[in-house]
């Protein structure tokens, strides 16, 4: 910000400038009293609002006419559904869990103070355990506005050097920056170099210096020189930070760009004194940065598709595992024991409690008739309060529970708790079954799912010409026979929602790996929320979107065939259980961020598996999708999102984005159909760049079948190009695992 900014900005009434009028509060409440205030806002799109420029953001406008700082705004809580606000704070808290697994174990065996991990209000701070009382601790928001304020608030005259900084905003309206410094005219402009640090610490670049007290046992701010000299000049010619220096006017004395994180100093000075571990200067001292770096600022979100049961959640909880085995038992074609109606009738009527079924038949026939009346929540409402009359009996011991008739399957229901959340099939088995009822099924009297061997005149012109229509459905039906596919579903307004809700600084990942002496070492990224809105709470930025969407069901037979054919014998030996059954008893977790799959140059030591290779072989198939789609439709391959659902072998890659749909994916079917599905099967587009550089170390890379790490529900782990087309094994395979059978071989099309 210029020195002609600064005093342009001193009229009345500008909010950034603007003093405090008398009787204003002491000088240390002015920043609590500062976040009460309104700022100026912003305007935006939704999505920019909840990530580009999400509160903590630095930025500048147009022009570079001063650099300031996002803070959050209060309008109100954002409209949303019961399940979309219990999947959002689902995901919240799954993203913590991961975090703080993720972060513990860098010292292993040895633990990590879980405030160098976690910002306070993930989790309760007697039981160190993330779950906390989300809705009321963090606010929904839309993001409509964002409010900004001038930061840093640190100058540098540019005739001599001199620095001077303020502590607050109402301290700089209190003590304008002076037209004359020294003895000549001043020009004033900020410092945009600031220091942070990945505990998301952020400071000016100041020569104060943070010091901990060990009397106090906190830290403090050293505002003088060693001689006593206040005043510092800053000489910054030198191309990089490290040969900066800060000079003390009165003893001309350098220092260096050197500053500790008060947070992480504090918090390791007290483990120093409790526990006798040293520390090194690295993991405190923060960087210096210029406030455009990347480093500066990463939001942390989520994507999930809404839906409007809240069973989606509810039948996941842990006290709900009797419920979650039986909806499993069902859609896996599981055997599983449940007693009939008339025995729970004989139950409760030998226990004086026959009234009760009564009451819970009533309630099941009320909802079937709001059904029938389009009153879902009231049904689903209904449901809800027959669940808790049907559990009350299980609770008293009224009825006996059943029980199913799979050991590996309960097995993995009370271990799914320790899963990662992401990849967990038996939550995504419970969200493919509600995906199908709500976004197929529900929506087809609409034409709002369409089914393309049974297509609607929109996406297809030989609908009323039955010969034309006839030659449509062979073509459609042989080529997906060929790409291995038993349906597809094009599927119009799909929801969407995307939620931001803290940040990281330094690094994206829950460890940053500092270079130093060289030595790579490891430091915990802490994951903080955004800041308090004026009433307090945290806010979560939501944005919901309704896009086109294709839905994909794999051939169940060629999996297992292909399976087969690469060595993995399980799905023939189990003949009688479906293949999702199968990867539901065979699942063991990933992890958050499938570190086993990572390995490259063949150094793995992964078994091949079942359920990896499932997983695989969906997600390759998804991204080569998004390839052929981005391709044909126009649409940006980081405008398009996927969701899996393994153990359903099923995927949807989405449009995404806030502006409106324009109907693209509808468009590309209705012109380009067959040359889409002739696209996914083309050896020419199997095929990389790169060459045999590529197929070696993977089968998949940027030049080929990866998409941006932004876009990719598995950052880019657990995909090749070889399980399509075939190639080498995989890098996390041993050395000398057999070369895979590609699942467009023709040698699978038949049993």
């Amino acid at each position: 910000m210029t020195n002609d900014d600064t005093n342009q900005g001193n009229r009345r009434g500008n909010w950034r400038n603007r003093r405090r009028a008398a009787g204003a509060r002491p000088h240390q409440d002015d920043t609590e009293a500062e976040r009460r205030q309104r700022p100026p806002v912003m305007f935006r799109s939704r999505t920019q609002l909840a990530t580009t420029y999400a509160p903590g953001v630095l930025f500048t406008w147009e022009g570079a006419k001063g650099i300031c700082r996002s803070v959050p705004i209060d309008r109100g809580d954002a409209q949303v559904s019961d399940a979309t606000r219990l999947l959002i704070f689902d995901g919240m808290k799954e993203i913590a869990s991961t975090w703080f697994a993720r972060g513990d174990g860098l010292r292993a065996p040895a633990t990590v103070p879980i405030e160098l991990i976690l910002d306070d209000v993930f989790y309760d701070r007697n039981s160190q355990i993330v779950d906390r009382d989300w809705g009321r601790i963090f606010q929904l928001c839309d993001p409509g506005t964002m409010g900004y304020i001038p930061y840093p608030l640190v100058y540098r005259c540019g005739v001599c050097g001199r620095i001077r900084q303020y502590d607050t905003i109402a301290d700089q309206a209190r003590h304008p920056l002076p037209a004359r410094c020294g003895d000549h005219e001043a020009r004033w402009t900020q410092v945009d170099v600031v220091y942070v640090h990945w505990s998301g610490h952020l400071e000016p670049l100041s020569p104060y210096r943070n010091n901990y007290d060990a009397n106090r046992r906190y830290v403090t701010r050293l505002t003088t020189c060693t001689c006593g000299g206040q005043e510092f000049t800053l000489s910054n010619q030198a191309p990089v930070f490290s040969d900066w220096r800060f000079i003390c006017d009165s003893c001309k004395s350098p220092r260096d760009l050197k500053q500790p994180d008060p947070l992480t100093l504090e918090i390791l000075e007290r483990e120093r004194a409790n526990t006798g571990r040293n520390f090194e200067r690295i993991e405190v001292n923060m960087l210096p940065v210029s406030y455009r770096a990347n480093s500066a600022f990463y939001p942390q979100k989520g994507t999930f598709i809404e839906f409007r049961d809240r069973r989606v959640v509810e039948l996941l909880l842990p006290q709900r595992q009797p419920d979650l085995l039986q909806r499993l038992a069902e859609i896996h074609r599981i055997p599983f024991a449940s007693p009939s109606d008339d025995d729970i009738r004989a139950a409760l009527a030998d226990a004086g409690r026959a009234a009760e079924w009564d009451d819970y038949n009533d309630h099941c026939e009320m909802a079937e008739r709001a059904v029938a009346r389009g009153q879902t929540d009231r049904a689903d409402g209904l449901r809800r309060e027959a669940d808790v009359i049907r559990e009350a009996w299980f609770a008293s011991h009224v009825v006996e529970r059943g029980h199913v008739q799979s050991a590996a399957l309960a097995a993995a229901v009370v271990q799914r708790g320790n899963w990662a959340r992401r990849f967990d099939p038996i939550r995504l088995t419970i969200e493919h079954d509600r995906f199908v009822a709500e976004h197929i099924h529900e929506r087809r009297t609409q034409h709002e799912s369409i089914d393309v061997m049974e297509p609607d005149r929109l996406i297809c012109d030989a609908v009323g010409d039955p010969v034309r229509l006839a030659q449509y459905q062979n073509t459609t039906g042989n080529l997906l026979r060929r790409t291995g596919l038993d349906q597809i579903v094009l599927i119009r307004g799909l929801p969407i929602c995307e939620f931001s809700f803290g940040f990281t600084r330094v690094s994206s990942t829950p460890i940053y790996y500092r270079e130093f002496n060289g030595r790579s070492v490891p430091m915990p990224v802490r994951l903080n929320a955004f800041p308090e809105l004026p009433n307090g709470r945290r806010p979560i930025y939501v944005t919901q979107q309704r896009n086109e969407a294709l839905y994909f069901k794999v051939d169940e037979r060629r999996v297992k065939r292909w399976l087969a054919a690469n060595g993995m014998q399980e799905a023939d030996a189990e003949a009688d259980k479906t293949l999702g059954a199968i990867y539901l008893e065979h699942y063991s977790d990933f992890g958050p961020f499938l570190d086993e799959f990572k390995e490259r140059e063949g150094r793995g030591q992964a078994p091949r598996s079942l359920t990896a290779f499932v997983y695989l072989l969906l997600h390759s198939l998804a991204h080569q999708v998004m390839h052929a789609l981005a391709d044909i439709s126009g649409l940006d391959r980081d405008g398009l999102g996927e969701h899996l659902f393994p153990a359903d072998l099923a995927f949807v890659v989405y449009r995404k984005g806030m502006t409106p749909d324009l109907g693209n994916i509808s468009a590309m079917w209705r012109n380009h159909a067959h040359d889409f599905l002739y696209r996914l099967l083309d050896q020419r587009l199997l095929r990389c760049g790169s060459g045999s550089l590529c197929d070696t170390r993977g089968g998949a890379c940027p030049a080929c079948i990866m998409v941006s790490e932004v876009t990719c529900l598995g950052g880019n782990q657990l995909l090749s190009r070889s399980a399509l087309k075939g190639g080498p094994a995989p890098n996390w395979e041993p050395q000398g695992s057999p070369p895979l059978i590609g699942f467009f071989d023709p040698v699978l099309l038949h049993d």
